[in-house]
């Protein structure tokens, strides 16, 4: 899903409803909405999973060599919602 698809399935909604977040997809827990980062890229494992990687890092930080972090800073970025805990 992109932004602009969250944000049409989102203005079906009453924009007075708090955001809760889904643990998993089994139901494991819930938390309110905190934060949204726009700042990072996601860098996929596999299908299902993958890293996000902020991109304010250093290339120390995200522990790259500064050609690999430079490059993975290219890709494009993603936005991230941040749960309370």
């Amino acid at each position: 899903m992109n932004v602009k698809e969250l944000i049409e399935q989102l203005m079906d909604q009453d924009l007075g409803s708090d955001v809760i977040l889904k643990k998993d997809s089994e139901g494991n827990g819930y938390s309110p909405l905190s934060k949204v980062d726009g700042d990072a890229v996601y860098v996929p494992c596999n299908s299902w999973s993958g890293d996000v990687l902020d991109t304010k890092w250093s290339a120390e930080d995200a522990g790259m060599e500064d050609d690999e972090w430079e490059a993975v800073k290219q890709h494009p970025r993603c936005v991230v919602l941040l749960p309370v805990n």
